[in-house]
């Protein structure tokens, strides 16, 4: 069910467009959405300060990519906690920003109030979370491939997102799949081949679902750990597709962690390109 509210108070400066989808909480409780959101906050308040230059690279990349584009549409997918979106200065570029991910934390949304130009939408981007829930309660039963799985989706966004003037997928393509798989891991069916043929195709639908020609992509691409002195120990690819080639791309570095809490034994940063697609 899809309900669209006007929501407003006595202040004369204060208004918030709230789409919302309301999603069956049991599903998301179990595929983990909203515990892997929380974690994200803490980390980044864990790494003290560790994260700074790369979400400064990324909203300066986003900014720059913005101001070429047409102003009347802005699409952010993967917003979650705004850490690495310039929302102060896409809502004064853009007449109307789109926020989209399918959990907003409580004081995001209360965050965004002020500025009467910004819409949430709460949906699965992958259209895949339902759909795979569904399958895996039949899979064991039956001779099904993940392949099979379709993603649907019912929002308007989804089919006006060709109509955005500027969309932007931020820090996500690389998440899209994980905790998708890690459920379908659970039921101990399919073999890691299988799941990560699954994982190209969640990605692949997502780099094509992004408009040509107006889309900014920023994802990490690659895991590189390291040891107390600094040295590699090991890498790990975390895009399993090719990425189309860009004529504006950037790379960096993210300190993601410097605690060792995400790997026993290791310091952990991530690689990350961002590119106009």
């Amino acid at each position: 069910m899809i309900v669209k509210s006007n929501i407003s108070t006595n202040f004369e400066n204060y208004s918030i467009i709230l789409l919302r989808k309301f999603m069956d909480k049991k599903i998301l409780k179990k595929f983990g959405f909203k515990h892997d959101q929380q974690g994200i906050i803490n980390r980044y308040i864990r790494e003290s300060g560790g994260w700074e230059k790369h979400l400064k690279n990324t909203k300066e990349f986003i900014i720059q990519s913005a101001q070429l584009k047409d102003k009347k549409s802005c699409t952010i997918l993967g917003s979650g906690w705004l850490l690495d979106v310039p929302l102060d200065k896409l809502s004064q570029l853009f007449d109307k920003v789109q926020l989209i991910d399918i959990v907003h934390p409580a004081q995001i949304t209360h965050k965004v109030k002020k500025l009467k130009n910004v819409e949430i939408i709460e949906t699965d981007i992958t259209g895949l979370m339902n759909p795979v829930y569904h399958f895996m309660k039949k899979a064991k039963k039956s001779n099904l491939t993940l392949d099979q799985i379709e993603a649907t989706h019912i929002d308007l966004w989804f089919q006006d997102i060709k109509n955005t003037d500027f969309v932007v997928s931020v820090n996500i393509l690389n998440q899209l799949d994980i905790l998708i798989c890690d459920y379908i891991k659970k039921f101990d069916i399919y073999s890691e081949q299988e799941i990560k043929e699954f994982r190209k195709i969640i990605q692949q639908n997502h780099l094509d679902f992004l408009p040509k020609g107006k889309s900014c992509l920023i994802t990490d691409f690659e895991e590189v750990n390291l040891d107390g002195s600094n040295e590699v120990i090991q890498t790990k690819k975390l895009i399993h597709i090719n990425l189309p080639l860009s004529k504006h791309k950037k790379k960096w570095q993210w300190n993601f962690d410097m605690n060792q809490t995400y790997h026993k034994d290791y310091n952990t940063i991530f690689k990350v390109v961002g590119m106009e697609i």
